[in-house]
């Protein structure tokens, strides 16, 4: 689970801001196993649901690039001489040559951990990863580099036990300077040769954090209705309960041989690149797909996807999926993440979670995750513009964040618990009024409306 993630110079970030997911007790003391997980060895709490709201270009999904960016550095690393997409804040000449910094707290392998880098488009100037056990954090690595791109690496106590040598010779060797020491780590490959710690660090990055952007899709979504029918059930359970009117999804595949397709280019290049004996995934025409089965090497399957409706006569017929609309194909794509409630425990980051979705269904879908994730340290975090679900009977005050930028232009990051609230308060009226600020100001409107049509604008001819 994510406690905290913070972040500096990097996009609409000017000065340090933090998203903090620890429950405030103070505020809200009595904590719900449905709404709050246990931080092991301490008698603190993390949030389990937060939403984030904000004006159009108040910040909220760059707190969520933040997070995609510290993930994509270790996950992807950079090539020799390659530049890091450094985005500082541009609107200061003090910040524009300043490195960025990030930094999180989260869970992972029943531990508490606290990773952070700061960086450039040249190099990463520091690099950390610190162990808490209860109260006390133990260093696991340190990472400097100068000016002269020197990198120092240091093991510290929290580091250990580590199973043979290719660590240790890792840090003699060290790294370049455009690339973090984590993810020299991962290249390592095994568990037994990061360490135990570290090998949950990367597991925590590369499994645990699954970040949805607004237009996203889950690659191997039409892959997995194929082949998992628990996972076909459930979403077909899910379409008909939230109302799309779509009674289930199929997915079928047509066998053609290769020497058919290999005289279109395209897809005879893709092919050649793909690694014999692994299945993969092409882009088809429309809604379709191309699937390579290692099990029939000289075929390709044509793989299509139809949304199966009722008629009024008792028969169903078979649309295409791009005839569907918006919010239900939206709808479609996050429900693996729902579906994996129950398996291990991942983070869930979405941006604009309600986007093409009725505000009911939203509703719909936090009320399931609740409820489902309740046995779980499953956690989701999202951004929303949708005000109606500010409902303290479904989130806590802690859970509630709002961002906006001030007159500088830079974002500024904070909850509901700094404000005065009462407890029979609509929230949603209070937003609306404007109590929390986070929303657009919208006088020039009204300027707008007095001034009529330009001038500019009008037909040619008139007076």
């Amino acid at each position: 689970m994510l406690l905290s993630f913070s972040v500096s110079n990097f996009r609409s970030f000017d000065a340090e801001q933090s998203f903090e997911l620890l429950a405030n007790l103070r505020h809200e003391p009595k904590p719900s196993e449905k709404t709050c997980v246990d931080v092991p060895g301490t008698d603190q709490r993390v949030v389990r649901v937060a939403s984030v709201y904000g004006a159009n270009g108040a910040g909220k999904s760059n707190l969520i690039k933040g997070l995609r960016f510290v993930q994509r550095r270790i996950l992807e690393g950079r090539d020799a001489g390659q530049r890091i997409p450094y985005q500082p804040f541009r609107l200061s000449a003090r910040t524009r040559n300043e490195p960025s910094r990030f930094e999180l707290q989260f869970l992972a392998g029943g531990e508490v951990y606290c990773y952070g880098f700061a960086c450039d488009a040249e190099r990463v100037h520091e690099e950390w990863l610190d162990a808490y056990e209860g109260a006390r954090a133990r260093s696991v690595f340190q990472r400097t580099t100068d000016a002269e791109n020197v990198v120092e690496i240091n093991l510290g106590p929290g580091a250990e036990p580590v199973s043979g040598t290719k660590l240790r010779a890792l840090v003699e060797l060290g790294v370049r300077p455009n690339q973090l020491f984590l993810t020299e780590v991962k290249n390592l490959g095994s568990s037994e040769a990061q360490g135990s710690r570290l090998s949950a660090v990367l597991d925590w990055f590369e499994t645990r954090l699954i970040i949805i952007s607004p237009g996203a899709q889950y690659n191997d979504l039409y892959g997995r209705l194929y082949r998992d029918q628990d996972f076909a059930e459930f979403v077909n359970r899910f379409l008909e309960a939230s109302g799309t009117g779509i009674a289930q999804i199929e997915v079928s595949r047509t066998e053609i041989p290769r020497s058919q397709i290999l005289g279109e280019s395209k897809l005879a290049v893709l092919l050649e690149n793909i690694v014999e004996g692994e299945s993969a995934t092409l882009k088809g025409p429309g809604d379709t797909e191309f699937v390579l089965d290692p099990e029939h090497p000289q075929s390709v399957f044509l793989q299509e996807v139809k949304a199966v409706h009722d008629c009024d006569d008792g028969t169903k017929t078979k649309l295409p999926l791009y005839d569907e609309s918006d919010g239900s194909r939206r709808l479609l794509h996050l429900l693996p993440a729902f579906h994996s409630l129950k398996d291990e425990p991942q983070v869930f980051v979405i941006d604009e979670l309600e986007r093409s979705m009725h505000p009911l269904l939203a509703r719909k879908l936090i009320e399931y995750f609740l409820k489902e994730s309740s046995s779980t340290a499953n956690q989701l975090l999202f951004t929303t513009h949708e005000s109606t679900l500010l409902d303290l009977d479904l989130f806590r005050r802690d859970g509630i964040w709002f961002t906006e930028r001030d007159s500088a232009g830079a974002t500024h990051l904070y909850s509901l618990v700094d404000f005065n609230v009462r407890k029979d308060l609509r929230i949603e009226k209070g937003y609306l009024q404007g109590r929390f600020g986070a929303i657009p100001f919208l006088g020039g409107f009204d300027h707008l409306l007095e001034q009529g049509p330009s001038s500019a604008c009008k037909p040619e001819g008139d007076s």
